[in-house]
């Protein structure tokens, strides 16, 4: 399904994304913000699918402890997916030749659109549960001990490729780049997840957010 664009990509959470959260720009820096925003935007062109399952579709699948833990208590799993479209990623590969410090600011814009896409896909999938039925957050793989092959399974089950353009590639990774996938966990009681912390993250040894002393649960 496509999904809208927000008229603007949020300043304060691009400059989270570029490690200068609270940092006030100047005016040259604005306006590179602002190109980057506008033309990210304008490339994207959103689109989601997203599917529930009953939890047994993960029998057998190599799902890591993390997400088990996140979905204990559930008996469903809703597998979501979304995707800027190819013309965001041709973009970021033509500034990257063109004008590096575009290209920085406009790969950050993209993931904090990416990001929106994926609040507003679940604000959807939450719209429209049952009376009496209840969601964790979403977790996606890579996260924590969650391997990423786990991609291929979600991919699979959500034909992506026919619903969202969106396929991956024989490492597990998501083509076109800026996109993402998740599963939320469903009960008849309230359920909340849990995080699965930096310890067993797959990205321990190259994360931003620990190199800079933080953590993106922060």
């Amino acid at each position: 399904m496509q999904l809208s664009l927000p008229q603007t990509i949020d300043r304060a959470t691009l400059l989270r994304y570029l490690g200068a959260a609270g940092w006030q720009p100047d005016a040259a820096t604005d306006a590179l913000l602002q190109k980057a925003g506008a033309l990210v935007l304008g490339a994207a062109t959103p689109r989601g699918v997203w599917r529930t399952l009953p939890l047994s579709v993960l029998e057998g699948e190599a799902i890591g402890s993390d997400l088990a833990r996140h979905l204990a208590g559930c008996d469903s799993v809703t597998f979501l997916a979304v995707t800027l479209g190819a013309e965001v990623d041709a973009l970021l590969r033509r500034l990257e030749a063109q004008d590096i410090a575009l290209a920085a600011a406009a790969d950050a814009a993209a993931s904090v659109l990416i990001e929106s896409a994926a609040d507003a896909l679940e604000g959807r999938v939450r719209a429209a549960l049952p009376a009496g039925r209840y969601l964790t957050g979403r977790y996606a793989p890579g996260y924590g001990d969650c391997p990423l092959a786990l991609n291929d399974t979600l991919c699979l089950a959500l034909d992506t490729v026919r619903g969202a353009g969106l396929a991956v590639t024989p490492e597990h990774l998501l083509a076109p780049r800026k996109s993402t996938t998740a599963v939320l966990g469903g009960a008849d009681a309230p359920v909340t997840g849990a995080r699965a912390g930096c310890a067993h993250c797959l990205l321990q040894t190259t994360c931003a957010y620990r190199k800079r002393g933080t953590t993106c649960a922060g």
